[in-house]
């Protein structure tokens, strides 16, 4: 393209992304809403005020009607359908400052939305103020410092793809998509936790809006009691603008999946615990069990059939994982087995194909303190019967760096645990949610007593309090407790797993 044509290209876009704003601007002008209070009633906010608020942000203000509004209140959970009296699409910190201002000057029911992947639908809020920070996805990688700063609405899409260029990572989760916001303060488990640490173990600082407008640098030196709480203290203390991780050398992975049959569960636990006692951090294990689902990367023949799968991934050097795996990939007879050098960003997409958009789905889970015998086979036979073929149920392999964070050094804790499971229920038709709800509890109740009655804060579905009080031990939680107080003392951060401040 000449550079004429470019201008004017570029001109074209402005003129229209100019002209958008003036409508958007003339829409407000027309419209008051009811918006939801932190109480039981509602408050009429009028259509001027509707107007400066729209004017005062750099991104958009939106209502119901209003072109976008619809995208930007479904979240990945198709089972959510919230509708908010206004989403702010924020462009910057200027723009989260501004709506924390509103929510506060009306006393506005609030909820924050960054990747919008939380099962329980946190994300958006029925007729109150949703903070949409989805257009802040930048991430600026320091090579020499190693450290890479993200803005609180990027996906891990977004934040590996950059640090992938240096040839460096952090812990990210095993599916793309994830928001980093979310994922991170509520602790972070990943490919690389065993090597590196959890997510929240490799933050630096982070930005943050609190209830009252300000904005705070949150690091081991400055707010250190707000930095200690959101790292696995989840959403309660504020909007996260933006993120800084510490992060390491890791460009390829030997990684990939061994499927065996479901009724080799029991010894394929067995082994993994037996692999685990002796496993070096750079290694992380997590037994996935589900039906085989019909993707054509999978041979047909496989594709319904209910499966035990190692998922593998190896952090060093290729001629070392191949040693170190060596137990996994020789056991009994895999169906197949898929395990490669590949890029870690690659790997970081393997499993998005088994989890888009358009479903139902419900997620809950207990730590174990380990995988015993009677845990394997308990799994075993409820997933047999497992009532959805897009379900999937995970054990986690945690120890490694993992375990050398005291438990007082972060919000998240349970650090000895040996695993963690997912019960992760996901279904496609609506009119079928309560029979896989049901398979959910079923297998949930099930568990309890092969669990340490504690609780992963990602993987609690929508349970009310006590089962927030699972994630942390009681020390823990009076003291997020308290910093909630000191930083949100009327609890305007509460679309979240809730803390209710002292």
């Amino acid at each position: 393209m000449q550079r004429r044509e470019f201008v004017g290209s570029a001109a074209l876009l402005l003129a229209s992304a100019g002209m958008t704003r003036i409508a958007l601007a003339r829409d407000l002008a027309a419209h008051s809403v009811q918006l939801q209070t932190l109480g039981t009633a509602a408050v009429r906010v009028e259509k001027g005020a509707l107007a400066e608020l729209g004017k005062s942000l750099h991104g958009d203000l939106l209502l119901e009607g209003m072109p976008g509004y619809d995208s930007a209140r479904y979240v990945w959970n198709a089972a959510i359908d919230r509708r908010p009296a206004l989403i702010a699409r924020c462009a910057d910190t200027h723009d989260i400052v501004r709506a924390v201002q509103f929510a506060e000057r009306y006393n506005a029911l609030v909820s924050v939305r960054a990747g919008g992947h939380n099962s329980a639908g946190f994300a958006v809020c029925d007729s109150g103020l949703t903070i949409d920070l989805t257009r802040m996805r930048q991430v600026a990688v320091d090579a020499q410092q190693r450290t890479a700063t993200v803005d609180g609405g990027a996906t891990f899409a977004d934040y590996d793809a950059a640090t992938h260029n240096f040839g460096l990572a952090s812990t990210g989760p095993v599916v793309s998509m994830v928001g980093v916001g979310g994922y991170t303060l509520g602790g972070g488990m990943g490919w690389l936790h065993r090597k590196l640490g959890l997510a929240c173990d490799l933050l630096v600082s982070a930005e943050v809006i609190t209830a009252d407008g300000r904005v705070v640098q949150a690091s081991e030196r400055e707010a250190p009691d707000l930095f200690w709480a959101i790292r696995g203290g989840g959403g309660n203390f504020g909007v996260v603008s933006s993120f800084k991780f510490r992060v390491a050398p890791v460009s390829s992975v030997l990684a990939g999946l061994i499927f065996h049959p479901l009724e080799e569960l029991p010894r394929i636990a067995a082994l993994l615990r037996d692999f685990n006692a002796a496993a070096p951090d750079e290694v992380c294990v997590w037994l996935m069990m589900r039906k085989v689902p019909a993707s054509s990367a999978l041979p047909r023949e496989l594709h319904g059939r209910p499966v035990a799968v190692l998922g593998v991934c190896y952090a060093g050097t290729t001629e070392r994982g191949e040693q170190v795996l060596q137990p996994l990939r020789q056991f009994g007879r895999p169906l197949l087995d898929q395990v490669k050098p590949r890029a870690y960003a690659d790997w970081q997409h393997a499993l998005d194909p088994a989890w888009g958009n358009g479903f139902g789905n419900r997620w809950t889970g207990h730590y174990l303190a380990e995988l015993t015998d009677a845990s394997a086979q308990t799994l075993m036979e409820h997933v047999s019967n497992v009532s959805s073929p897009f379900t999937d149920v995970k054990v986690i392999s945690l120890g490694g760096a993992v375990a050398r964070v005291s438990d007082d050094e972060t919000a998240c804790g349970q650090r000895r645990s040996g695993y963690a499971l997912a019960i992760q229920t996901r279904w496609q038709n609506p009119r079928q949610s309560r029979e896989h709800m049901e398979w959910s509890r079923a297998l949930f109740d099930a568990m309890k007593s092969h669990g340490t009655g504690k609780v992963y804060v990602n993987f609690v579905a929508d349970e009310g309090e006590e089962r927030v009080k699972a994630a942390y031990s009681r020390r823990t939680f009076a003291r997020l407790r308290a910093v909630k107080k000191a930083y949100d003392p009327l609890n305007r951060f509460r679309m979240n797993q809730n803390i209710r401040p002292a």
